[in-house]
C-alpha cells in the first residue's frame, strides 16, 4: 500500500488537505484554551505588594534625566503595568580601563550613568515565582521596561515582597 494514492489520500483514507485543515483547527483551539487557562490562573489571593530594584546600566545622562519618580513603569513588549517608580538613584558608570603598565582598573565613565530605580506594584506571588507586569522577578533577570519618556533594558537587582 502506498503512502499517498493517486487521489491524494493518505493511506487511501483521508485527503491530505482535509487533514491539514483539521490539524490547524485543533491547534488554534488548543492555543485559545491554554491562553484562557493561563489568564484564569491569576488568583487574586496571590497578589501582594512587591518592591523591585532595577539596574539600568551604562546610559547617557539624557536617559538618566528622563527617568522620573512617580512614572508608571510598564513592560516594554506587552504594556503590562509593573508599578510606580518610587525612587531613583543615578551613579557614574564604571568601566574597566587598561593602564600604561597593562593593568586593568575600574574608572568612572565621564559621560555614562548607571540608574537604580525602585518600582512598587502588585505582583503575583506563589511559592515558585514572583510575577510583576508579565516578568518573572528574579535577581539577575533581564526586563525591558519603559516609562513616559524612556525605554530601556534593565536587570533585576533586588526583589522584596511585603507581607
Amino acid at each position: 500500500m502506498r503512502l499517498i494514492d493517486d487521489k491524494g489520500r493518505l493511506f487511501g483514507l483521508v485527503n491530505i488537505v482535509d487533514l491539514a485543515v483539521v490539524l490547524l483547527v485543533v491547534a488554534v483551539a488548543a492555543r485559545i484554551g491554554l491562553k484562557s487557562r493561563l489568564l484564569r490562573a491569576v488568583n487574586p489571593s496571590t497578589l501582594k505588594p512587591v518592591e523591585v530594584v532595577l539596574l539600568i546600566e551604562d546610559v547617557r545622562p539624557a536617559t538618566a534625566d528622563a527617568v522620573s519618580e512617580g512614572d508608571t513603569i510598564v513592560n516594554a513588549k506587552s504594556n503590562a503595568v509593573l508599578g510606580e517608580l518610587i525612587a531613583k538613584e543615578v551613579v557614574p558608570a564604571l568601566k574597566e580601563v587598561e593602564t600604561a603598565d597593562g593593568r586593568l582598573v575600574e574608572a568612572e565613565a565621564p559621560y555614562r550613568k548607571d540608574v537604580y530605580i525602585t518600582v512598587r506594584g502588585q505582583g503575583q506571588v506563589t511559592e515558585n515565582v514572583i510575577i510583576l507586569g508579565g516578568y518573572e522577578m528574579r535577581v539577575g533577570a533581564n526586563a525591558q521596561v519603559k516609562g513616559l519618556k524612556f525605554a530601556v533594558n534593565s536587570t533585576v537587582f533586588s526583589v522584596k515582597v511585603d507581607e
